[in-house]
């Protein structure tokens, strides 16, 4: 007997071993700013001839941005964090801003290079901010949108502190972004926030990651269980209670909700859910075809004819 329970002891304390070791390395690739992985926002994959040519434009943009005088910005999170902002004014005086809120293992100025270009145009200054486990933003782990949104409430604070209590803000969000900007939507947003960009956000986390984690050849249910724990246990958030769509459904901002139609990292169903969930008497759907992840501002014209028409209507 004495054997029998050591060996099934021994056993299961190896089974343990190998679930917490699993759901460590599920965690890091997940949830760890330094994990060795694609970057999927931003980095596109050159195959197509809409890539190639998204890519060319982007990186012009991206080198225009980086040679303009960008201002840094910081803040301490309520955790302690010392989170950054980049700065871009407007050519003149303006009480506009664009608040650009990046998504998943990309900074501010890299998501936001040809979109700043775009809103810069348009005698918007832009915010771009780092998520905390971003660029130059301090955390080593990645919450997906729910110490993110908090952190992004604080950020709204500082702004009207720093450039007035009458500025008129636009909330700009991609894919992680996005489900940010949604989780926001449900908050006690101040009367500044005039409408938001919701750029291909996902519906709900866990359904987002059992998605991913199935592209990616993981055993998904297994892995999002280990996940969950191990996520709760090291990087303080549960992955049940991160529901954007749950946001979105407390909004009263006008919301543009976006999508590209070929989008296989967050799935394009999602954003008629979110669509859908939304109360706001103010909201319009654009889906982008041929577009893939993050594509959609970049792939055509609708989203920037769409934007321009919110503001038109709007400021």
């Amino acid at each position: 007997m004495g054997k029998k329970f050591n060996f099934f002891l021994s056993s299961g304390l190896a089974l343990g071993a190998a679930g917490t070791a699993f759901s460590e390395l599920v965690l890091y690739k997940l949830c760890n700013r330094n994990a060795n992985m694609d970057q999927l926002n931003g980095e596109l994959s050159g195959q197509r001839e809409l890539d190639r040519e998204i890519d060319r434009i982007r990186k012009e943009d991206h080198e225009w941005l980086l040679s303009q005088e960008l201002k840094d910005y910081y803040i301490t999170s309520e955790d302690g964090l010392r989170l950054h902002a980049s700065f871009l004014p407007s050519e003149k005086p303006s009480d506009r801003y664009v608040f650009c809120i990046h998504g998943y293992r990309c900074y501010g100025t890299r998501e936001f290079d040809s979109i700043s270009r775009f809103y810069h145009s348009q005698g918007f200054n832009c915010f771009m901010i780092d998520h905390r486990a971003h660029g130059a933003s301090e955390g080593k782990y990645i919450t997906f949108g729910v110490k993110e949104s908090e952190d992004c409430m604080s950020w709204l604070k500082f702004m009207r502190r720093e450039f007035g209590e009458e500025i008129q803000i636009i909330l700009h969000g991609v894919s992680m972004g996005a489900a940010t900007v949604m989780l926001m939507s449900g908050k006690l947003l101040p009367n500044n926030v005039v409408f938001a960009v919701a750029d291909c956000g996902y519906s709900t986390l866990k359904g987002e990651l059992l998605h991913s984690l199935e592209n990616n050849h993981y055993p998904a249910s297994v892995s999002y269980k280990l996940f969950r724990t191990a996520a709760k246990l090291q990087a303080g958030f549960d992955p049940d209670e991160c529901n954007p769509i749950e946001g979105v459904e407390q909004s009263n901002i006008p919301v543009l909700f976006a999508h590209g139609e070929a989008d296989d990292f967050v799935p394009f169903d999602m954003v008629y859910a979110n669509y859908e969930a939304c109360p706001s008497p103010v909201k319009k759907l654009i889906t982008v075809p041929n577009a893939v992840h993050a594509q959609a501002f970049h792939a055509d014209d609708q989203l920037k004819n769409a934007i321009l028409d919110m503001v038109d209507r709007l400021m």
